[in-house]
């Protein structure tokens, strides 16, 4: 084992916590380590939020392109998406991102190292270094800020069937002709919106009463959950259906599968 290193702030995970209380701690002089292994500032900055966003940006560009002449505005001929720029520009974003998280752990003081933390003693880990090499870090104090991660549900046959998570579908560079989201939150529906507009079918699979099921009735209520230009139906036949078409939804959103053409 290497020889320990003590520092008096050690955090475990650069995400939005961990980053912002280091960048604090080392510019009020307290010698600061984050240990991270692989997302530089988090999950939100690499692979959730901003750039879902970003590839949502894009697809809106998208369906206001092929909604033009609304606007008159005249574009001849069809509209197409290159999912390789969009996903080149999605990346670019991160890189940029990326390198200014790098320069404020420079300007501020703390240090950030690149590998993976394990406890070996009390306040203490052990650093499997991505570049080769091991580190043990003791902290007089440490904090935790190590995330959350995608989970594959039990469903039989789904893990065989090598499904994508948020994340794999941001990397994607081709325009899959049909995608099945399974969950209706949020988080799915602007997936399913995004590739909807780019130009895929999209089925969205929801288990719970409503789209959205965790959020209150009132803002998954008809007129509310709704897309301009877009179609929706039950894919069971013993349910109640709705249609979503012209911004306009109606019907109950009790189906447990709706597909949007």
């Amino acid at each position: 084992m290497s020889q320990p290193e003590r520092v008096e702030v050690l955090i475990l995970g650069s995400g939005e916590g961990g980053k912002k209380m280091a960048w604090h701690m080392a510019r009020s002089g307290r010698r600061t380590a984050v240990v991270e292994r692989k997302w530089i500032g988090g999950s939100c900055r690499n692979i959730a939020c901003l750039p879902s966003k970003n590839e949502i940006w894009s697809a809106r560009v998208a369906h206001l392109a092929r909604h033009a002449a609304q606007f008159g505005t005249m574009i001849s001929g069809p509209v197409t998406t290159d999912m390789a720029r969009v996903r080149q520009r999605k990346r670019d974003m991160v890189e940029d991102g990326i390198a200014r998280h790098i320069q404020l752990y420079r300007t501020t003081g703390g240090e950030l190292i690149m590998g993976t933390g394990c406890f070996v003693a009390p306040k203490t880990l052990e650093v499997d270094l991505n570049d080769g090499g091991t580190r043990v870090l003791v902290g007089d104090q440490v904090f935790l800020d190590i995330g959350t991660h995608a989970a594959i549900p039990s469903v039989p046959g789904l893990e065989a069937a090598r499904p994508l998570t948020h994340i794999e579908a941001l990397e994607l560079d081709y325009l899959p002709s049909h995608l099945v989201v399974l969950g209706g939150g949020y988080v799915g529906l602007e997936m399913a919106q995004a590739y909807r507009r780019f130009g895929s079918r999209v089925t969205v699979i929801e288990s719970g009463p409503q789209l959205m099921t965790r959020e209150d009735p009132d803002v998954a209520r008809p007129g509310v959950v709704e897309e301009p230009g877009m179609h929706a139906r039950s894919v069971y036949g013993n349910r109640t259906s709705y249609q979503w078409s012209r911004g306009k939804l109606g019907g109950a959103v009790t189906p447990p599968a709706y597909r949007f053409d």
